[in-house]
């Protein structure tokens, strides 16, 4: 009978949030706080007209950023979460323990 392999959803959702866990960072990192300006653009009006208006003011800018780095440091606790699971999934046989090295190996090999 033939056995299908099993699917590492570990290691999975692990490279998933790193890979949205950097594109946060590059998003806090683009945009710092001492940049942040007024949004204006202009909206047609029924007249034919055009009026400025604001689309997102300096504060509502800092708190998205706040909240982008509030998610950014759960994610990253996620992530150490499933780093540690990871590491503690890996058994020998027999369980005999791991020598230092062959521990080391199983934590740098990808």
């Amino acid at each position: 009978m033939a056995t299908s392999k099993k699917i590492n959803l570990i290691q999975y959702e692990l490279d998933f949030l790193e890979t949205k866990l950097q594109e946060l960072k590059d998003y806090i990192e683009a945009n710092p706080f001492s940049s942040l300006q007024d949004r204006m653009a202009y909206k047609e009006t029924k007249n034919g007209g055009v009026i400025p208006i604001c689309i997102a003011n300096k504060e509502a800018q800092r708190k998205d950023l706040t909240q982008a780095l509030k998610d950014y440091v759960e994610i990253l606790q996620s992530v150490d979460k499933l780093r540690t699971a990871e590491e503690a999934k890996i058994e020998t046989r027999g369980k005999v323990e791991m020598s230092s090295m062959a521990e080391d190996w199983l934590r740098t090999r990808k």
